[in-house]
């Protein structure tokens, strides 16, 4: 319906013009551009061209953008920017002049000098942290024999007697207790202190119990403790070890103050990033060209609508291109492009999430945007929720400088605001009741086998609906018949069906559903050959009348979406009601109504969002849309930080 034209472009110009061109494509952010020799149309030119290749300094702009990157990600380690919920909506970009932003390729030793102090300062940060972790290691095995008075030098053999450092095993120190007093009673175990699984003895031994010793804590699962090089007690180099970890925790921080005073650097380096990025693509699209010793070849999608602009560019622009265009053969796989105006374009962004069509197909935007419209009303359905709705939406709108689908959601949730309202009014749903206004058709609460009746009723006029595009699209491919018997059939069926509920049409409905149903069974078996066969798929076909009932029950959740969020609101009036009065309880009251209320918009618009979409993708979609089409993805400036103000944009916003 509203899938743009396009044209398949060649273009070819001299080599001397080429990064000029490349820049006015990026600029100009219009054209797709193909690999040259993966089309058909190369094996007609590969004895006339070669493979394009990437610009020879790739490398040195890939090393640079590499240390751009990590000098950001370095400065976000130890000094993240932790943004907001609106930074995190809108991307929080740096805006720049197209003029500025070209500056930026002059500051390549500026910002070399700084990935130089970055990679030094994490050098240094990263030996001090393994010399305080070597602190540590060591501190925390002394740390046990704090208490102990000797120094640790003395603990040595002498002649006569042995004197050792053990870790003893908690549970073995009874018996391994009165092991020593029973057999080597001669030998001194003093304990310095425990923690829960190891106690730390002092032992004394004489030289000649040696022996016995060693097995009894052999056997105990004793452990020797030794400091070689250390001299005083271990109070004394605790005392050394913690002075040295102070000093070094001093000299990293002064490191990091160090990195301090490069964070006045970060928008530039961020900047940066973005003008390297967008060099490195200029550089590396050469890759799809075709080229000779003098020339290159480009080839190409472009919207019809912007072909003229790109001509007239190249024109203005350039002394040797030459732009040829044609129409898309069958066989092509023609990049998507959606052009929806008006109200149908804010729920474009439902049909990109859920894919975009073929070229041949039916753009299904406009044919969701006013079930969209409703069923988003009718599961929100509060008039003070969707005037917040559609209020904050609004404002954001003007505030940000959203393209594509962020401009397009906050488009589609001002729809999504104004048909809450509506559904409020209808209903009488202000915050809930807490605004007593009487609804202009009924309360949902009070009668909500009537909001039942209405949702299935609702869901059925959508079901034909899509079923009304699939027969639109065979009688336009020419399959006449297949819309006669197949959704034809269907129609007659279904409805003699339903009129079967209403005693006063319940013959026509009779005779409606038999004929539906004769129908169906002598032609939904029409693909066999066998006539077996093909009666007897014509009968089991009638069995996918229990989706049909499954896609209209799915309805039932406007019912319980729609009395989800009017309960949740009366409930938080209610208990708003049971604060204490005055002053502070009027406080109080105003702070949990808005908090409140703030919650179940957000929870119920969300869910709201969530199961309209469910609505359309299943049970509407899958009536007639197949998907699967490529979408366009034009050459042109990505940026991650900064937003450029560029004189000349494109025509189009894409995905």
């Amino acid at each position: 319906m509203a899938i743009a034209e396009m044209k398949k472009v060649f273009l070819l110009a001299h080599r001397q013009e080429r990064e000029k061109i490349i820049a006015l494509l990026q600029r100009l952010g219009t054209m797709e551009i193909n690999d040259v020799t993966a089309g058909r149309a190369w094996e007609e030119m590969e004895a006339l061209m070669e493979p394009g290749q990437a610009a020879a300094d790739l490398a040195d702009t890939e090393a640079r953008l590499a240390e751009a990157r990590y000098c950001l990600d370095f400065l976000q380690r130890y000094f993240p920017v932790r943004k907001g919920l609106l930074e995190q909506f809108t991307g929080g970009k740096i805006a720049l002049s197209s003029t500025e932003f070209s500056r930026c390729g002059e500051q390549r030793e500026q910002m070399h000098g700084i990935y130089l102090s970055c990679r030094e300062a994490e050098e240094k940060l990263t030996a001090l942290r393994t010399e305080r972790t070597r602190l540590q290691a060591a501190l925390n095995e002394l740390k046990p024999w704090a208490g102990f008075p000797l120094p640790l030098e003395e603990i040595a053999d002498t002649k006569r007697v042995r004197l050792s450092l053990l870790a003893i095993p908690v549970n073995q120190m009874p018996s391994l207790q009165e092991a020593l007093a029973e057999k080597a009673p001669a030998v001194m175990l003093e304990e310095v202190s425990r923690d829960r699984d190891q106690a730390y003895c002092f032992l004394l031994c004489l030289a000649e119990d040696e022996a016995v010793v060693g097995l009894l804590l052999k056997d105990a699962g004793a452990n020797p403790v030794s400091f070689p090089g250390l001299k005083g007690t271990a109070a004394q180099n605790i005392a050394a070890l913690e002075e040295k970890e102070a000093a070094l925790q001093r000299e990293e921080e002064a490191v990091l103050d160090g990195i301090k005073e490069l964070l006045g650097e970060r928008e530039r380096l961020m900047a940066y990033y973005d003008y390297l990025e967008r060099e490195r693509a200029q550089k590396a699209i050469g890759e799809n060209f075709a080229q000779t010793g003098s020339s290159f070849l480009v080839e190409g999608w472009v919207p019809a609508g912007a072909l003229p602009d790109l001509e007239q560019s190249l024109l203005k622009e350039s002394k040797t291109a030459v732009l040829v265009a044609r129409d898309p053969l069958p066989e092509e796989n023609v990049p998507i492009l959606l052009q929806n105006r008006g109200l149908a374009e804010p729920y474009e962004v439902v049909t990109k999430m859920y894919g975009y069509p073929h070229q041949n197909e039916l753009d299904p935007t406009a044919l969701l945007a006013p079930f969209f419209f409703f069923c988003f009303g009718i599961c929100f359905s509060d008039a003070g929720y969707g005037v917040v709705l559609a209020l904050l939406s609004y404002f954001l709108s003007r505030k940000l400088k959203l393209a594509g689908m962020g401009r397009q959601l906050l488009q589609l949730l001002f729809m999504g605001g104004i048909s809450s309202a509506f559904f409020g009014v209808l209903f009488g749903s202000w915050f809930g009741d807490l605004i007593p206004i009487k609804p202009l058709w009924f309360n949902p609460m009070e009668d909500p086998m009537r909001m039942l009746i209405f949702s299935f009723g609702f869901g059925i006029v959508q079901i034909y609906c899509g079923m009304a595009i699939k027969a639109y699209r065979s009688i336009k491919e020419g399959k006449v018949l297949d819309a006669l018997f197949d959704q034809g059939g269907w129609y007659l069926f279904l409805t003699g069906l339903m009129l079967l509920l209403l005693p006063q049409a319940r013959a026509a409905g009779q005779w409606m559903a038999i004929a539906g149903a004769a129908v169906l069974i002598l032609t939904q078996g029409r693909s066999q050959k066998n006539p077996v066969k093909r009666f007897f798929s014509g009968l089991l076909s009638l069995y996918n009348v229990t989706g049909f009932l499954s896609d209209v029950l799915s309805y039932s959740r406007l019912l319980a979406l729609g009395l989800a969020t009017g309960v949740i609101a009366v409930a938080l009036n209610s208990m708003g009601g049971l604060l204490p009065k005055g002053v502070v309880g009027f406080i109080l009251l105003v702070l949990f109504l808005s908090g409140g209320h703030l919650f179940n918009l957000v929870i119920s618009g969300l869910g709201s969002y969530v199961h309209t979409s469910r609505l359309q993708y299943i049970e509407y979609f899958g009536k007639f849309f197949e998907g699967g089409g490529k979408a366009f993805r034009p050459f042109a400036l990505n940026t991650r930080y900064v937003q450029v103000e560029e004189e000349e944009r494109p025509v189009k916003d894409v995905a």
